[in-house]
């Protein structure tokens, strides 16, 4: 079964994003995803909380499929630290 990760950006003391992984979501057979949190993702400085859902990033020694923990960069969807991705 496809697994994916749902990050939020979190601001670091000098100014890049860190995307701390907040949960899971898994497709549903009839469409649709199911989200999991482990924890919840805190609001921006307007209020906004924002997610984005990507593949896992492999664990060190891994070839994929189970995720590290946080994201030190941006994931691999072309998002800048600054742009909403979505």
């Amino acid at each position: 079964m496809t697994r994916f990760d749902l990050i939020s950006p979190r601001p670091r003391k000098d100014g890049k994003t860190y995307w701390q992984k907040v949960g899971a979501a898994f497709p549903r057979q009839n469409g649709g995803f199911s989200l999991v949190l482990d924890a919840l993702p805190l609001p921006d400085n307007e209020g906004r909380v924002s997610l984005l859902m990507t593949e896992p990033k492999p664990r060190d020694g891994q070839q994929g499929g189970q995720s590290g923990g946080g994201y030190s960069e941006p994931a691999s969807s072309g998002v800048d630290d600054d742009e909403i991705p979505f």
